[in-house]
């Protein structure tokens, strides 16, 4: 079975709750993830009728649901940071997935997916596009430039660390209780927490507890070709901890696109997708109906799905 998340159908301005859930169903999906660009108002019109349409959520991505009042372009898993220093900053991040957590367990979801934070520095992120972009990535200028950025973060990562632990240590215990996981996510930007080595120290930390790995696909290829982790490195070492992942393509740095309509070898990673236990296809609207549906077809293929 494969979920298929609401940010493809949430990005748009003005959606309802009965369009989204038709929407899916029209698609062929009996599954979803709820993520955090659904409004109050909107998941107040869903809820009757994923039970009424017997549709199953797997999970909920943080933070959920959206506050009517507050913009859609304002809507992100960072808009508050379980990595604060600072003690209000940072209870406000636990209380408000201590509140997706009590969500997900009412709508018999497995697991929540958590954004962690961020190491706080100016990471140049436009700077090294540009130079992936140029094709300069190896050169002398992109090597140094991207072991700087790095060895600036490791300097930096130490309080933003520690207080994720706090704050995982708070919610493990909750998500225990509640009997849902919560998914550590791998991110998009080198800056942001965790790297490679910081899932395995998440990991060990919680072993044999609810805190687990959250794979994203294009998060994992657009760090690889950035030369910021090993390629297929992620999956290969957290396969075995892994509660679920965001199945979409990627070119370059570009991604949440359709399987198929970018440069990820699926058929090589088909056999950790098909044991994650739970699967979601996670594309944006800039992807349309007929590539998501042909992606789809695609993962039905090879054995994904």
């Amino acid at each position: 079975m494969i979920g298929l998340s609401t940010a493809w159908l949430t990005e748009r301005e003005g959606i309802t709750g009965q369009d989204i859930v038709g929407e899916i169903l029209h698609l062929g999906f009996s599954a979803l993830e709820l993520e955090y660009r659904i409004r109050e108002t909107t998941y107040r019109e869903m809820r009757p009728l994923i039970f009424k349409e017997n549709l199953k959520v797997m999970s909920v991505h943080n933070f959920f649901p959206l506050p009517d009042d507050v913009p859609l372009s304002s809507a992100s898993g960072d808009r508050f940071l379980l990595s604060s220093p600072d003690k209000d900053a940072r209870d406000l991040a636990i209380r408000m997935t201590i509140h997706t957590i009590e969500y997900a367990q009412d709508l018999g979801a497995a697991a929540v997916v958590l954004h962690l934070g961020r190491v706080e520095m100016e990471p140049e992120n436009e700077r090294l596009y540009d130079l992936f972009n140029r094709g300069s990535l190896s050169s002398p200028e992109g090597r140094l430039f991207l072991e700087s950025k790095l060895k600036e973060r490791r300097e930096k990562r130490g309080p933003y660390l520690e207080s994720i632990f706090f704050s995982l240590d708070r919610l493990n215990r909750e998500a225990e209780k509640r009997g849902i996981l919560l998914g550590v996510e791998n991110r998009y930007h080198y800056h942001e927490i965790p790297d490679f080595e910081e899932i395995g120290l998440i990991l060990d930390h919680f072993s044999g507890g609810s805190i687990r790995y959250w794979h994203d696909m294009g998060h994992a290829h657009v760090l690889e070709r950035l030369g910021v982790i090993e390629p297929r490195s992620l999956l290969p070492s957290y396969a075995p901890f892994t509660a679920g992942i965001h199945i979409h393509d990627a070119i370059g740095t570009d991604d949440h696109l359709a399987p198929g309509a970018g440069e990820i070898d699926f058929v090589g990673l088909a056999g950790f997708l098909r044991s994650a236990p739970i699967k979601i296809l996670e594309v944006h609207k800039k992807s349309n109906r007929l590539e998501l549906i042909n992606g789809k077809d695609m993962l039905k293929r090879i054995g994904v799905i």
